[in-house]
C-alpha cells in the first residue's frame, strides 16, 4: 500500500469513528456513552477506536472541532457569492439556519459540548478558539460594510458577536422543539434586525425646513 493510499485510508477510518461518534451522541447525550458505543456504531473494535484516539476527550474535541468546521465553511461559501456587505450578511444569516435544516442533530450535539464548558477547560478553550473564528467572518462582512460606508461606525467586534449569538440561539432553539417558530419568518426577523442596526440611516433632506 502505498503512503498516499495508507493516509486516505487513515482518514477515512477517522471520518468513520467521528461520524459514529456524532451518531451516538445525538442519541445517547455528551455523558452516557462510552467507547464501546462509538466502536459499535463504527463497526470496529474498541482498540481500532483507541488506534486514531488515544482517548475519548479525544474524538469528542475532534467531532466539536468538526461541527464549527462545517458551519465556518457554509457561512464562507455562501457569503462569497454576494459582493455587497448586506447581501453577505443576509447570506451569513441565512448560513446558520440552513445548517440547522439540513443537520438538526449538529446544534443538539454542540449544545451537549457547551454543557461541559464549565468543567473541562479544554473544551472551553477549543469552544471559544472556533467560536472566535467564526465570529471573524461576521467582522469581515461588518468591516467592509464601515469601510463603503454603508454600516454605520460602530465596534465591529462587538458587532460580531452580538450576530452570531442570536442567529445561533434561533437556530439552537428551533432544532429543540421546530413547532415553537416559523424558522423562515424568524431569519426574515433576524435579517431585519441586524440591517437595523447596521445600516445608515439615510440623511433627511434640509429641504422645506
Amino acid at each position: 500500500m502505498t503512503t498516499r493510499n495508507f493516509g486516505k485510508k487513515e482518514e477515512q477510518r477517522k471520518n468513520q469513528i467521528i461520524q459514529a461518534a456524532f451518531d451516538v451522541i445525538s442519541s445517547k447525550g455528551y455523558n452516557n456513552f462510552t467507547i464501546e458505543d462509538i466502536a459499535n456504531q463504527a463497526g470496529l473494535s474498541k482498540g481500532g477506536v483507541l488506534h486514531y484516539f488515544k482517548a475519548k476527550e479525544d474524538i469528542l474535541i475532534f467531532l466539536l472541532e468538526r461541527i464549527y468546521m462545517v458551519i465556518e465553511e457554509t457561512i464562507i461559501k455562501r457569503s462569497g457569492k454576494y459582493r455587497t456587505p448586506e447581501k453577505k450578511m443576509k447570506a451569513i444569516i441565512i448560513a446558520f439556519i440552513i445548517t440547522a435544516k439540513r443537520y438538526p442533530a449538529m446544534y443538539t450535539v454542540m449544545v451537549d459540548f457547551w454543557a461541559q464548558i464549565p468543567i473541562n477547560e479544554r473544551i472551553k478553550n477549543i469552544n471559544t478558539k472556533i467560536f472566535m473564528i467564526i465570529c471573524s467572518e461576521v467582522k469581515k462582512i461588518v468591516d467592509l460594510g464601515i469601510e463603503r460606508k454603508e454600516f454605520n461606525d460602530i465596534d465591529s467586534n462587538n458587532a460580531s458577536y452580538l450576530i452570531v449569538s442570536m442567529i445561533l440561539n434561533v437556530a439552537i432553539q428551533w432544532t429543540f422543539n421546530n413547532t415553537l417558530y416559523n424558522i423562515d419568518h424568524m431569519t426574515k426577523t433576524c435579517m431585519s434586525m441586524v440591517m437595523a442596526y447596521l445600516k445608515k440611516r439615510p440623511m433627511l433632506s434640509q429641504a422645506g425646513q
